[in-house]
C-alpha cells in the first residue's frame, strides 16, 4: 500500500508558481492535425498532448528559456528552445515529419501502448497499411497475406481453417483491436479469418509466449488494428471493386467483390463506416479438377461491416463506440471424395492420392463458415496526474458461431458448431516518469475482466462439448526503463485467475478415424474448477547504434489447452476425475535488427518449453483424439533481409523460417520423438522483387517456398499393413510464384492485376499431407488464378 501512496504522491507533484503559457497547433506535412502528440518540458516535468484538432495548451510555465520537445509515435521528434517571459502567451504551429524508417514502425500491442519497434526487446512483425494494400490486390485471403509477410508463421492451409497454421510451433491468439476472436475453450482454429483486409490499418504479430494478454496465446498473438476515423473533411472515402477467376479452368470460376468506406469529421464527431460483399466461384487445381470442398474457399459469400464513432468531450477526453461484423458462408454444389494413401514398406515409401469434389449435395447440410460480431465502447482520459498518465477503459462484446462440414464420424452423421460469447472490461493506465534527463520510466498497468461462454454441439441439437462458463480476472503491470537513449529494459508481471463452471453432459458416440467404431456415451457430472498463474517476462535491448540493435528476452505464457477436446473425449463420469491442467510455456530468445542506408537485416533464434502440448494426439486406448499431455521442446530461427536501390524504385527482400520440436513422456527426457505437422511446419522461404519503372506503374513478383519435412517412420498396424500415425506423415515441399502490377490512372484512381500460382504448380498444401491419415483433409492447392481490381479514393 505504501508504494501506491508513494507513486501517487510523485505523480501529483508539480510546480505551483509558473505564470506563462504555450498554445498552438501540431500538424503533419499535409497540414492535417495530429491527435495525441506529446509536448513536454523536461526541466519542468510538465507536458500535455494535442487534441483531435491538433491544438495544444500548456499553462503555468515558469519564466525562462526551456527546451520543449514535440513527439508522436510514427513521427520525427523535434526539440526547440523557447523563451517564456512573465505572464506571456507563446503561440506556435509545429509541423512533424513522418518517420518512414522501418526501425521506427509503431507498435501498440506489445505493451498496450505506443512504442517504437526498435525499442522493444521481443520478436515482432508489423504488416503496415501499404503492404496490406499491395497484397490485397492479389488476394482477400488474410491467411495467405500473413503467410508471406510473417516469418515464423506456418504456411496457409489453402482452406478456410487455420488448423496447423501455428506460430513458431504453438497456438496463437487472434484479436481485433485487442478484443480476442479465438475460441480457446474449444479451439475451432478459424480465428485468423475474422476481418476484411480492407478495414485493417496494420497487423501486429507478437511472437513467443507473452504475459501481456491472457488465455490462448502460448505461441504469440495476431492483433488486427482496424482503421481509425481520422479525416479533415466532412466526408471522405474509398471504393474498391474486383473480379476473380481460376485460369486453369474457368467453368463457374468467376467471382467478384465490392468494398466501400466513408469517414469524416463533423464538429467534435469523427466517424468511419465500411461494408463489403464478396462471392467466390469454383476452385480448381492445376489439372482443372475441383478442389476438395471440405473447409473450402469455393462458392463462398463473405459479408463484412465496420463502424466507429468518436466524440471529443474535451481536449483531454474522448469516447468512442464501434463494432464489426464478419460473415463467411460456403454453400458449395460439390461433395467431397476423400483422399487415400498407401505405404509400401518399412522405409516409408508411399503414394498419396488427394481428395476432390464432385457435383452433389448432402441432405440437410447447412452452409459452413463463421459468423462473428464485435462491439466496443471506449473512454480515453489523457494528462491526468499532472500530465504524466493516460487512462483508457473499454467494455467489449464478442460473439462467434463456427459451423463445420458434415461428418459421418458422428453416429447417424451431423454438422458440429462452436458457439462462443465473450464480455470484457479493461481499465488501463499508462504513466511516464522522467526522473532525470537520461532516464525515462514507463508503467503500463490495469485489469482484464473476461466472461467467456462456449459450447460445441451438432446442428440437430445434440451436445458434443458441454456448456463451459468461464470468468477470469487478471492484473498486470509492464515497466519499460530507457537509459541514455542506449538501453531499454522491459519487465512485466501478469496474474491470471480463472474459474470455470461446466454443466452435466453426456459424451457423444464418435468414430475419430471414420471406421464405424463409435465410442460409447458416458454420462459426466459437471462442476466447478479453477486455475491461476503468475507469468513473468523480461527483456533488454541495446539501441544506441541502428547498425546493430540486439536484444535478449525471457517470457512466459499461460493457457487452457483446448479444454473442450478434453471434455468431449472424457471416459470418467465426474469432472473432478478428469485430469485438467493449464499449459505453461517458457520462451527464451535472442535477436537483432540492423539498418544501414538501403539495407535492413533482422535475425532471431528461440527456444521454448511447455509442460503440455499444443496439438491433439490419437489415443488408441480410448479410441479418441485428445490434447497432448507430453512436455514439448521447440526451437528455431528466423532471418529477414530487405534492400532498396535506385531511390526506392527497386525493392528486394527475402525471409527464412525454421522450426523444429520434440516431445517426451514425463520423466523420460532422453527418449525424444519429433512433433507432428499440426504443430511443426516445414521450413519456409519467401522472396520478393518490386520495381517502379515510372511514377504510375509498380510491379511485384513474390515467391513462397515450402521445404521438405520427413521425420517419421512407418509402422505395422493391427492388420499388418504399413502406415503412418496421425499428423506424423512426410511433407514434400513446393514453390509458388505470384505476380501483380498496379497502374495509377490518376492520383486517386488505380487499377491492378494479379496472377497467383503463376506457373500453375500442382501441389498439396502442407496440411493436406500431414493430415493424410485422417483421409478427410487431403486436397490439392488452387491452380493459376487471377484478380483484377479498381481502387478509388475521394
Amino acid at each position: 500500500m505504501r508504494i501506491y501512496v508513494f507513486i501517487t504522491t510523485l505523480l501529483l507533484t508539480s510546480g505551483l508558481f509558473a505564470q506563462s503559457s504555450l498554445k498552438g497547433q501540431i500538424k503533419d506535412e499535409q497540414g492535417q492535425p495530429i491527435y495525441g502528440a506529446n509536448v513536454f518540458i523536461s526541466d519542468l516535468q510538465k507536458g500535455t498532448t494535442s487534441d483531435s484538432n491538433g491544438n495544444l495548451l500548456l499553462t503555468d510555465i515558469k519564466e525562462g528559456v526551456w527546451k520543449v520537445t514535440f513527439s508522436m509515435v510514427g513521427f520525427q521528434t523535434i526539440t526547440k528552445e523557447i523563451t517564456f517571459t512573465q505572464n506571456s502567451a507563446v503561440e506556435i504551429v509545429q509541423v512533424l515529419k513522418e518517420n518512414e524508417e522501418s526501425l521506427n514502425e509503431v507498435v501498440v500491442s506489445a505493451s498496450r501502448r505506443s512504442e517504437y519497434l526498435s525499442e522493444i526487446p521481443a520478436s515482432i512483425t508489423v504488416v503496415n497499411q501499404k503492404q496490406l494494400v499491395d497484397l490485397s490486390n492479389s488476394t482477400t485471403n488474410i491467411n495467405e497475406i500473413l503467410e508471406f509477410t510473417v516469418p515464423g508463421l506456418a504456411v496457409s492451409t489453402g482452406t478456410f481453417s487455420n488448423w496447423g497454421q501455428t506460430l513458431r510451433g504453438r497456438s496463437l491468439l487472434v484479436m481485433i483491436d485487442g478484443v480476442p476472436q479465438s475460441t480457446p475453450l474449444r479451439n475451432g482454429q478459424l480465428g485468423i479469418k475474422s476481418v476484411s483486409p480492407n478495414d485493417i490499418s496494420r497487423v501486429e504479430v507478437i511472437k513467443g509466449a507473452t504475459s501481456i494478454f491472457g488465455n490462448g496465446g502460448n505461441g504469440g498473438f495476431i492483433n488486427y488494428i482496424t482503421k481509425k476515423p481520422n479525416a479533415s473533411k466532412k466526408i471522405e472515402g474509398t471504393t474498391n471493386i474486383w473480379g476473380t477467376s481460376n485460369l486453369a479452368k474457368t467453368k463457374g470460376a468467376l467471382g467478384f467483390g465490392a468494398y466501400q468506406s466513408l469517414r469524416g469529421k463533423i464538429d467534435k464527431f469523427n466517424y468511419y463506416v465500411s461494408g463489403s460483399y464478396e462471392e467466390t466461384g469454383n476452385k480448381y487445381d492445376a489439372n482443372g479438377k475441383v478442389i476438395l470442398p471440405t473447409y473450402g474457399l469455393d462458392n463462398t459469400r463473405i459479408y463484412t461491416a465496420l463502424a466507429k464513432l468518436e466524440y471529443e468531450i474535451s481536449d483531454r477526453q474522448k469516447i468512442s463506440i464501434g463494432g464489426n461484423l464478419y460473415n463467411s458462408l460456403q454453400d458449395t454444389p460439390f461433395i467431397p471424395v476423400q483422399g487415400s494413401f498407401e505405404v509400401y514398406n518399412e522405409n516409408g515409401d508411399y503414394t498419396l492420392t488427394p481428395g476432390y469434389g464432385v457435383e452433389g449435395s448432402i441432405e440437410g447440410q447447412e452452409p459452413t463458415g463463421s459468423k462473428l460480431y464485435n462491439g466496443n465502447l471506449k473512454y480515453n482520459l489523457n494528462n491526468i496526474f499532472d500530465g504524466t498518465t493516460d487512462f483508457t477503459a473499454d467494455v467489449y462484446y464478442q460473439k462467434t458461431k463456427n459451423i463445420f462440414f458434415y461428418s459421418d464420424k458422428f453416429e447417424n452423421g451431423g454438422q458440429s458448431v462452436i458457439n462462443a460469447e465473450k464480455y470484457g472490461l479493461r481499465p488501463n493506465f499508462n504513466t511516464t516518469l522522467t526522473p532525470s534527463e537520461s532516464t525515462e520510466i514507463t508503467l503500463t498497468y490495469g485489469l482484464d475482466l473476461l466472461k467467456d461462454k462456449t459450447n460445441q454441439g451438432l446442428l440437430d441439437g445434440r451436445l458434443w462439448v458441454p456448456n463451459i462458463d468461464m470468468f477470469s480476472w487478471a492484473q498486470y503491470v509492464q515497466s519499460t526503463i530507457k537509459f541514455n537513449d542506449e538501453w531499454v529494459l522491459k519487465v512485466g508481471l501478469r496474474y491470471d485467475d480463472m474459474n470455470l463452471t461446466i454443466d452435466d453432459y453426456n459424451t457423444l458416440p464418435y468414430s475419430p478415424l471414420g471406421d464405424g467404431n463409435f465410442n460409447s456415451s458416458v454420462a459426466v457430472k459437471g462442476g466447478e474448477i479453477g486455475f491461476d498463474n503468475l507469468a513473468f517476462n523480461a527483456g533488454v535491448r541495446y539501441i544506441k547504434h541502428q547498425e546493430f540493435i540486439p536484444y535478449v528476452s525471457y517470457s512466459q505464457g499461460f493457457s487452457i489447452a483446448d479444454l473442450g477436446s478434453v471434455l468431449r473425449s472424457a471416459t470418467a463420469d465426474n469432472i473432478e476425475d478428469i485430469q485438467l491442467e493449464p499449459a505453461v510455456t517458457k520462451n527464451y530468445e535472442f535477436g537483432f535488427l540492423s539498418k544501414f542506408k538501403n539495407f535492413r537485416l533482422e535475425a532471431v533464434g528461440y527456444y521454448s518449453v511447455s509442460n503440455l502440448g499444443t496439438g491433439v494426439v490419437f489415443d488408441e486406448n480410448i479410441n479418441s483424439f485428445v490434447p497432448s499431455k507430453k512436455p514439448q521442446n521447440i526451437y528455431g530461427g528466423e532471418v529477414a533481409i530487405d534492400y532498396t536501390a535506385f531511390d526506392n524504385k527497386l525493392q528486394v527482400g527475402t525471409s527464412y523460417s525454421y522450426v523444429e520440436g520434440v516431445t517426451h513422456n514425463v520423466g523420460d527426457e532422453n527418449n525424444l520423438t519429433y512433433l507432428g505437422g499440426d504443430v511443426i511446419s516445414a521450413p519456409k522461404l519467401t522472396a520478393y522483387v518490386t520495381w517502379l519503372p515510372t511514377n504510375k506503374i509498380s510491379t511485384s513478383l513474390r515467391m513462397t517456398n515450402l521445404g521438405n519435412r520427413s521425420r517419421f517412420n512407418s509402422y505395422l498396424d493391427a492388420n499388418d499393413n504399413y502406415t503412418f500415425r496421425h499428423t506424423q506423415f512426410p511433407v514434400e515441399g513446393y514453390t509458388l510464384l505470384n505476380w501483380s502490377m498496379n497502374y495509377k490512372l490518376q492520383e486517386n484512381i488505380s487499377v491492378s492485376l494479379a496472377v497467383n500460382n503463376l506457373l500453375n504448380e500442382y501441389y498439396l498444401p502442407a496440411r493436406s499431407q500431414w493430415a493424410a491419415p485422417l483421409r478427410t483433409f487431403t486436397g490439392t492447392g488452387e491452380g493459376t488464378n487471377a484478380k483484377l481490381s479498381v481502387l478509388y479514393n475521394f
